[in-house]
């Protein structure tokens, strides 16, 4: 374990990672640049050398004082790491495609190298992360309104472009929607001028993903940020029915003023509902089920680390990806994997829900982006999503040590 003042230059060194991620980089970027060179080596110093090692020699699963959902983690990346790897080798694929499987494996584990690492100073930590979080979110949305030429008044009249490198499909950006209003809306509340001007720069940054997201008609995740503001709205007017109805007054404010744009951004998440459905998800399952089931091997342990799938999303090109996590670990894993995959997040589930008791805020900003990124998105296999997942279990155990209010 880390001593405080290590870990606390840990979390310095995620936090310059995520603001290069956001400013800089993509989030899948296709090749490695100076940006993606410098973000890896942040990342290497955030997790040291001692933690992989002790992970890859299963010295992890004798600590004595780790929390419960630690050693499933680590068995489950043990497998999910070396029997789809030794299956891709068996079966000569790519290693460039095995790379491109690996690499997001990790990401996903980043709890499993990242948490134990930062525990001695999870309080400093889980802020370092989140404000790193939301940096990249709002540096992902500016750039995105940079390549549409700032066209604000497009919402709700047409589909703006996701654009090449898919800004806004990092699930930085919906965590910044909803984590910088509610951190604004708290601010604001609690007075002070610098406070409050903080605040309303918080609420500007959330909007302007908000504003991206609407304008790119991302149906989940405005879908995930309405049910979050929504909870959270509820939230507040139990807590304090005096700073629930300034809220509610000032929702009523924004949908006066911005009347012809929400109701044209409905309109645009119906349409592109009615034109592309499910986005042929349901026939991309069927790909990945077949794959699976071509033999007995697949079917135990899938296709391997590099495998390819002709994907009916994208045309039925071969692909090192699909569109949902299940589908991608049935078909690269197989069963096994699956297993492996349910077991390492059902131990994390009771962190997240922990965690949304005790900071709905904070709790809904990491919840409602993971449960797209885990759910019917690509980007499961992104950077933030894993450290999505470690903010949640160090921000829960956080709160298991602060006293009770």
């Amino acid at each position: 374990m880390a001593g405080k003042g290590v870990a606390l230059w840990r979390a310095a060194g995620l936090f310059l990672a995520l603001v290069l991620y956001g400013l800089l980089s993509a989030p899948a970027p296709a090749e490695i640049r100076f940006a993606e060179a410098m973000i890896g080596a942040l990342l290497v110093l955030g997790v040291g050398l001692l933690r992989p090692l002790s992970v890859a020699t299963g010295h992890a699963l004798l600590e004595r004082d780790s929390p419960s959902w630690e050693t499933p983690a680590v068995l489950a990346l043990a497998v999910l790491l070396w029997c789809p790897l030794l299956r891709g080798v068996w079966l000569d694929w790519a290693p460039g495609d095995m790379v491109r499987d690996v690499v997001p494996l990790f990401y996903l584990f980043l709890p499993v190298l990242l948490v134990p690492m930062l525990r001695s100073a999870s309080d400093w930590a889980a802020g370092l992360l989140a404000g790193g979080l939301a940096v990249a979110g709002v540096g992902f949305a500016l750039r995105w309104w940079k390549q549409a030429d700032w066209g604000f008044g497009a919402i709700g009249v047409r589909a703006m472009a996701d654009g090449g490198v898919y800004l806004l499909n990092a699930p930085s950006v919906l965590f910044a929607a909803i984590a910088l209003p509610a951190f604004g809306v708290g601010a604001l509340a609690q007075g002070g001028w610098p406070r409050r001007a903080a605040g309303m720069a918080a609420i500007l940054g959330g909007l302007l993903c908000l504003a991206a997201l609407a304008g790119a008609v991302h149906r989940m995740a405005l879908g995930l940020a309405a049910m979050a503001f929504a909870a959270l709205g509820l939230w507040w007017l139990r807590r304090s029915p005096l700073a629930g109805v300034g809220l509610g007054v000032a929702a009523l404010l924004v949908v006066a003023l911005f009347h012809e744009a929400l109701v044209g951004a409905l309109g645009q998440v119906a349409e592109k509902t009615r034109l592309a459905g499910a986005n042929t998800r349901w026939e991309e399952a069927e790909a990945a089920l077949g794959q699976a089931l071509s033999s007995p091997a697949a079917f135990l342990f899938g296709q391997g680390w590099g495998a390819l799938l002709a994907n009916p999303a994208v045309g039925g090109w071969r692909v090192s990806y699909t569109h949902t996590l299940a589908t991608y670990a049935l078909a690269k894993t197989g069963v096994v994997g699956l297993i492996a995959l349910i077991a390492y997040l059902g131990g994390l589930a009771p962190r997240a829900l922990a965690l949304l008791r005790a900071d709905p805020a904070l709790g809904w900003a990491v919840l409602a982006p993971l449960l797209m990124a885990l759910g019917l998105h690509t980007s499961f296999k992104y950077l933030d999503t894993g450290l999505l997942l470690t903010l949640a279990a160090l921000a829960a155990e956080r709160e298991k040590r602060l006293p009770k209010r």
